[in-house]
């Protein structure tokens, strides 16, 4: 008797916590909307974020990270049921990789296991598959490659979606966490206040000064975007405190 009065009681916290989730999961795409109307105006936004995280830039080949730069969109859909699967799209403007401009990989539970499926991508050209060189990237961050899988390859992969580590941090982190990912700062950019000038080389020199130029550019380019990182970190903003009144006012 008191086990059957158990179940009922998990079986009524379960709906509600179900109801919860759904409540805020509509609350969330008003501002994931706004968010993403910014982060369209910010030139390489997404391939900056996925160059800089520390776990997904070191799948990024050379090409594969030149063609992120095409990415226009990002969305991560849960499905009505939260538990019952999720969806992650990629927006591409037109490129000299794939015809596609969009790419979707869906999760879903078949007969209690979790599977998934993407989109056959449509290559105008062979796969990219040369390596960045090791030590560094486009973006000029550190990372070295230490597995031979690739952002394009896991994609493509659905043999393992249970174990799909990748899919996990693009909907747990880089989604939901963008704006930090975007803002991390350049390792090699850093270093540059901290060198010391103990050669009168005039070679060495000049390439100190071209170095210091390019990363003054950067930094332009990160001022020029002040506004709209400016007005997501609003939006960010307002969302919190949405769900913090919803919650005191309970």
């Amino acid at each position: 008797m008191v086990h059957i009065e158990l179940d009922k009681l998990n079986e009524k916290e379960n709906e509600e916590i179900l109801s919860i989730e759904q409540k805020y999961k509509k609350l969330r795409q008003h501002y994931f909307s706004k968010r993403s109307e910014v982060i369209e105006t910010i030139p390489d936004f997404w391939s900056t974020v996925f160059t800089s995280h520390p776990a997904i830039c070191h799948i990024l080949y050379e090409d594969e990270e030149d063609c992120l730069r095409h990415l226009q969109k990002l969305e991560v859909d849960t499905a009505e049921n939260i538990k019952s699967g999720y969806s992650i799209k990629l927006y591409f403007n037109e490129n000299s990789y794939f015809k596609n401009d969009l790419l979707v990989k869906e999760f879903f539970y078949k007969q209690g296991n979790l599977s998934s499926v993407s989109t056959k991508i449509d290559w105008k050209k062979p796969h990219p598959s040369v390596p960045v060189r090791e030590g560094s990237s486009k973006s000029g961050r550190k990372r070295s490659h230490t597995t031979q899988q690739t952002f394009f390859g896991w994609f493509a992969n659905n043999e393992n979606a249970s174990s799909d580590i990748i899919a996990e941090i693009i909907k747990d982190d880089i989604w939901l966490n963008s704006l930090h990912y975007y803002l991390v700062p350049d390792p090699d950019m850093e270093g540059n206040n901290d060198k010391e000038d103990d050669s009168t080389d005039s070679s060495s020199t000049d390439f100190e000064e071209e170095e210091m130029y390019e990363a003054n550019a950067d930094k332009r380019s990160l001022q020029s975007n002040y506004f709209q990182i400016v007005s997501l970190s609003y939006f960010i903003s307002d969302f919190l405190g949405s769900i913090g009144e919803g919650t005191s006012s309970k």
